[in-house]
């Protein structure tokens, strides 16, 4: 694992720039497999887009889908492979933004604590995140001098209440969401856990939280996007009252990473800490999302790609049922898109109705409207949930059912090959995201500061675990990160 400054790079890359005209290089001709969407699959000739090799190689009677779990996975492939598909294979790999762990920021005492005293209302995975995030977060804010902490997209105010009580030199935190029920949600923890940290219990354990706990917190409903920065700004420099401060985020989707970036690169923000996620939901062009850098301008990927930037293949192989499962919804929402453009309920070229997640609830609801079909009857069921969902009134017939998976019988393989190798891509695609913001950082940290970009989280627990960090500087010229 190599490294420009702070930016973690693939072995083999010297700069984030040399690393993003590689990347830039590779991706272009198969730009197709990312941009390429998955819902028209059996109305489109996607499949023939692929080399010939390789459609024959995955069309063997000898080529198994399971084989699709370790290649995603571990890059892994049978001797039987085309030399060509292991060359794609072995780039999509080699050219992934690091992601294995670095090491967790905090240390056991801290984490201890926040399993302890702040794990209400906490999934196990948000719980790995809110201890070591917060941990950084305080570690930075301290060695940036700063007073104040924003956390934007706070949410419930899970890492806000840690970073705010879980230190005796605990910085103030301004928690800013847009949604007022999450900020009531927020409050409600907060006087939960003030109370837990007040009581009994913790002071004969020995709790040291800061002074002042009821006023170290505050909450705000304050909406954040590309063109609202300096509202935040404004509103983070009235709360800080003279001292400095910093911005965080955890899991600020879309576009909401960007606007907290670009927030600390036009104000006087000491640092930022921020890890990203929802790519699909960024905007491009010129003042969007992406690109932030003029290393990426003209980098114009497509909702689709950024949707394959989303994909966690490193999560294939310990869930396997799961992933067979996807593959199979993959291809029954493909299958009532051709279902319904065949039976003349949807014009070829219209767009794609969203049906969105159909969950198990709907299916058994479904069920009971169903008659046998035999092996159909799965996919019978998905339509009938699906449309429902839709709001449409057409239902096709159990003879339409059974007629469409007979003439797309093959349609499910090729999906969850194309399916794989466009998922293989995703890290691509994600590693020109972080370098991107990167690099845009790099340029308002000033000649005391610095950037770093690294995994925080294990990948497997959270695959969105990169973590962008930037400072101005401070009082221990230090950037807070312990290697």
């Amino acid at each position: 694992m190599a490294a420009d400054s702070g930016i973690e790079l693939p072995d083999g890359f010297s700069s984030a720039s040399e690393y993003v005209a590689e990347v830039k290089r590779i991706y272009s001709p198969y730009a197709f497999l990312a941009q390429m969407h998955i819902v028209d699959f059996l109305v489109r000739p996607h499949w023939e887009s692929l080399d010939a090799e390789w459609r024959s190689y995955f069309m063997s009677d000898d080529f198994d889908l399971s084989k699709l779990i370790p290649m995603a996975t571990h890059g892994q492939m049978d001797e039987a492979c085309p030399a060509s598909l292991r060359e794609f294979v072995g780039k999509m790999f080699s050219l992934q933004f690091p992601r294995q762990r670095m090491g967790g920021q905090a240390i056991g005492e801290e984490r201890e604590l926040v399993l302890r005293y702040f794990v209400d209302g906490m999934s196990e995975k948000k719980r790995e995140e809110v201890v070591d995030l917060a941990a950084l977060v305080g570690n930075v804010a301290r060695d940036t001098g700063s007073g104040l902490v924003v956390d934007v997209g706070a949410g419930q105010g899970y890492l806000s209440r840690v970073v705010a009580y879980g230190r005796e030199d605990a910085p103030r935190v301004l928690a800013v969401d847009f949604a007022e029920g999450q900020k009531r949600g927020a409050e409600v923890h907060q006087r939960r856990t003030l109370k837990r940290l007040q009581g009994k219990r913790a002071i004969a354990e020995g709790f040291k939280g800061p002074r002042d706990m009821e006023a170290r917190l505050v909450h705000r409903v304050l909406r954040v996007d590309l063109e609202s920065t300096r509202e935040l700004a404004t509103a983070a420099q009235e709360e800080a009252g003279g001292d400095r401060w910093m911005l965080c985020g955890l899991h600020a989707c879309g576009d909401l990473s960007s606007s907290v970036l670009k927030t600390f690169a036009e104000s006087d923000a000491a640092a930022v800490v921020v890890v990203p996620c929802c790519y699909n939901h960024i905007t491009e062009g010129d003042g969007a999302g992406f690109p932030m850098s003029s290393e990426l301008h003209g980098v114009e990927f497509g909702i689709n790609a950024l949707k394959t930037a989303c994909q966690a293949t490193v999560r294939w192989e310990s869930r396997e049922q799961d992933t067979m499962v996807g593959f199979q919804r993959n291809y029954f929402r493909a299958l009532l898109h051709y279902l319904m453009v065949t039976a003349g309920q949807l014009p070829m070229d219209a767009p794609f109705p969203a049906v969105g997640g159909v969950t198990d609830t709907e299916l058994v609801a479904a069920e009971e409207h169903v008659g046998a079909v035999g092996d159909d009857r799965a996919f019978a069921v998905y339509a009938y949930a699906a449309l429902r969902r839709l709001g449409v009134e057409w239902r096709p017939t159990e003879a339409q059912c059974v007629e469409a998976r007979r003439r797309t019988s093959h349609g499910y393989r090729q999906m969850a090959v194309v399916w794989t190798l466009r998922s293989l891509m995703g890290p691509l695609i994600e590693g020109m995201l972080v370098v991107d913001r990167a690099l845009y950082l790099r340029k308002h940290c000033g000649p005391a500061g610095g950037v770093r970009a690294f995994a925080l989280f294990d990948a497997v627990t959270s695959p969105r675990n990169v973590v962008l960090v930037a400072w101005r500087g401070g009082r221990g010229g230090s950037n807070g990160l312990k290697d």
